[in-house]
């Protein structure tokens, strides 16, 4: 098994013509999207560029010490350009119709380029998010309501696709995923029939008006998801085809990251199922959250990263490594919800620990790992802090809560 990067290293001289583009190329090309190519990839109707060309112009622009102080979710991105390059597969692609609009006062950040493979068809990746928390909260809320991205994929799609007649793949990773069923669903009827298959990889779901769009179903046949074992982002709200559950080397919410996913050969290694915390979040969550109106979601997403930016950390892999006090900090403003918000948030932190969540598993084995997290308190999980630092090989006190003293 290997990742993305392996992958292209064992099938990087076997051209689309011999073995035919597959759901692992999709990603490759999904996450390429992340690669900044402002200034070197020309706009929609402004021509083309050819891979090694936009390479060359990027990694001109951006040092390997500029690209190493990148800690963020996404820094694989440009590892996979470099890597691309050399291929055969992918080697003599043409890239155009880049755009990257960011507008911090309304929200929006939007961006996707056309890949033109070898086989003569187009395929349109949209960027998702990195793994700031802003950028996570956004994948929430596409969840929930129709955000202005989405009209943008649209509009994005009918701009670049209207008065051609050749084939198009459409995909993106994360936020991206959700995109790309959305414009396919809601494209003009003319690029929708020429629309060969539309790949979500752990890209959000959608809100229940979405689920009876017409355009949707029209495109459900085309639809590939893909969600790792442990999927938060994925499993949000309604999904119209059931997703392919893959292997993936990371824990928790990291699983979200592409280049966590195990490849064997040309195809995903597939995951017998959910794990216990993937299953936890759709059978305990997913059904909640399903159950209150867009309103109370919405208050809820909002308490929710509340909770999550109280440390003040800018991304997850930042409150990953922020360890047990970090979950103190955030446990500290948790205490202020109401008791239902409070047991939610405990739920999705169940997940979102990650890392934390194996520390805590292993220092106190004796317990089980979701008692802790549902019984924590801000003084409990201070005392063991203090505790695991004075000694390790004591249990420490107040995790667990006295059922004999109550509340």
């Amino acid at each position: 098994m290997g990742s993305m990067l392996d992958y292209l290293d064992w099938r990087g001289d076997i051209s689309l013509s011999y073995s035919l583009f597959n759901d692992v190329d999709s990603l490759i090309l999904s996450c390429l999207s992340y690669v900044n190519f402002d200034g070197i990839v020309p706009a929609p109707g402004a021509g083309e560029i050819s891979l090694s060309e936009a390479a060359a112009a990027f990694f001109a622009a951006h040092s390997e010490e500029e690209l190493a102080e990148d800690k963020t979710l996404i820094a694989y991105a440009p590892y996979i350009l470099k890597k691309v390059v050399g291929t055969v597969r992918f080697g003599d692609m043409k890239l155009r119709s880049y755009v990257n609009i960011v507008r911090e006062e309304n929200n929006l950040q939007f961006s996707a380029l056309e890949f033109l493979t070898d086989d003569g068809v187009a395929f349109v990746s949209y960027r998702g998010t990195d793994d700031t928390i802003v950028g996570w909260k956004e994948d929430f809320l596409m969840s929930c309501e129709t955000v202005e991205a989405d009209r943008y994929a649209v509009d994005y799609l009918n701009l670049i696709q209207r008065n051609k007649t050749g084939r198009i793949r459409i995909g993106g990773h994360s936020k991206g995923g959700h995109l790309a069923i959305y414009a396919a669903a809601l494209a003009d009827p003319q690029i929708t029939e020429r629309i060969e298959t539309v790949w979500s990889h752990d890209g959000p779901g959608f809100n229940e008006e979405f689920m009876e769009n017409e355009g949707l179903a029209r495109i459900v046949p085309k639809i590939r998801k893909f969600i790792p074992d442990t999927s938060v982002i994925g499993m949000l709200l309604g999904n119209p085809t059931e997703p392919n559950i893959v292997v993936s080397n990371e824990k928790g919410v990291m699983q979200h990251a592409p280049l966590s996913w195990q490849i064997l050969g040309a195809a995903f290694v597939p995951a017998p199922g959910l794990s216990d915390a993937g299953q936890v979040f759709d059978d305990t969550f997913r059904s909640w959250i399903y159950s209150i109106d867009t309103k109370g979601r919405r208050a809820f997403i909002d308490d929710f990263f509340t909770v999550l930016e109280a440390p003040g950390f800018q991304t997850l892999s930042e409150y990953q490594k922020g360890g047990l006090k970090a979950i103190a900090v955030s446990y500290d403003r948790v205490k202020h919800l109401d008791q239902t918000t409070q047991e939610k948030i405990r739920e999705l932190f169940r997940i979102f620990g990650g890392e934390v969540a194996e520390q805590l598993k292993e220092s106190w084995p004796k317990f089980s790992l979701w008692e802790k997290f549902q019984n924590m308190r801000l003084r409990d999980a201070r005392g063991a802090i203090e505790s695991e630092e004075e000694n390790t090989s004591e249990e420490p006190e107040g995790l667990v809560e006295d059922e004999a003293a109550g509340d």
